[in-house]
């Protein structure tokens, strides 16, 4: 399913590289009644974050083509307000929190993902994007 045909449901950007983490968050926001786009390339995730619904953002720390900062620059360029969770690797894990949060990352969870991290997650941006309530059943 693309991005259009999703309408005026809440979207989860899911910009990650790893099969399994991608899954896992895949798995918790559709069990949030949420949608997930998983977008392997920051030239998708740039056409996905404009769309209408994106609520909430997944993204590694760092991928092929960039990293988290690309992803915080992109957001208020495309006028969105959207938290955006970094999903940060064995590499440098304090300083990685560190900068991730002074950058303005809503929150940093350590990869492997697990369903705990993710769900908590979606629960503490609930508030903050207007999520559907039925998301903190997930």
């Amino acid at each position: 399913m693309n991005v259009e045909e999703k309408g005026t449901r809440k979207l989860v950007l899911i910009v990650c590289s790893d099969p399994t983490n991608s899954q896992v968050i895949e798995e918790v926001t559709r069990g949030c009644m949420l949608e997930g786009i998983v977008c392997p390339s920051l030239a998708e995730a740039r056409t996905a974050i404009t769309k209408p619904g994106v609520a909430l953002v997944f993204c590694d720390d760092v991928w092929g083509q960039g990293s988290y900062r690309d992803l915080l620059t992109l957001l208020p360029k495309a006028g969105r307000r959207v938290p955006l969770v970094v999903v940060m690797s064995e590499e440098n894990r304090d300083q990685t929190y560190r900068d991730a949060m002074e950058q303005g990352a809503f929150d940093v969870i350590a990869s492997p993902c697990t369903k705990q991290d993710v769900q908590w997650v979606v629960i503490r941006a609930m508030d903050l994007t207007h999520l559907p309530r039925s998301a903190a059943r997930g």
